[in-house]
């Protein structure tokens, strides 16, 4: 654990900052947030079929995730703001995330950092996944005040 957020602190600081929204202010780089729940599946959408919330705009690969999402909006919404849940959990930090990259717990979406590090690939993920628990409730306090900076 204590390499893994060494790393992410290195990996952190040396790579600019960009939220997982684009310059036209599109979330997740227009992936389908009810597909991550209801096919269990990164998939695209559209810009055709886009609901805009708070500024942001989140496009839908169907009329019916549209809907789906219009009715609670906050159902589909990602944890940790759409950042990586590894580094928010371990190094109180806000990353950018690779959108296929994703593990729904308990009916939460969390994304997570997937590419390169020191020639090597670095996939948030794996170290989530082996210790979950813990993460998500280091991941929950963190992004209290990390959300609002």
């Amino acid at each position: 654990m204590r390499n893994l957020i060494l790393a992410l602190t290195v990996l952190i600081s040396t790579t600019s900052f960009a939220q997982s929204i684009n310059t036209k202010s599109v979330a997740l780089e227009g992936y389908d947030l009810v597909g991550y729940f209801t096919k269990n599946q990164a998939i695209q959408g559209s810009d055709k079929l886009s609901v805009e919330v708070d500024g942001i705009h989140y496009y839908f690969s169907s009329v019916e995730n549209q809907k789906l999402f219009k009715e609670n909006p906050t159902k589909y919404m990602p944890e940790c703001g759409g950042f990586c849940a590894t580094a928010v959990a371990t190094s109180n930090a806000k990353f950018p995330v690779d959108p296929e990259t994703f593990k729904i717990t308990e009916g939460k979406l969390y994304l997570f950092y997937n590419g390169p590090y020191k020639g090597a690939n670095f996939n948030g993920k794996d170290p989530w996944v082996k210790d979950e628990k813990a993460l998500i409730k280091k991941a929950n306090d963190n992004w209290k005040t990390l959300k609002n900076s």
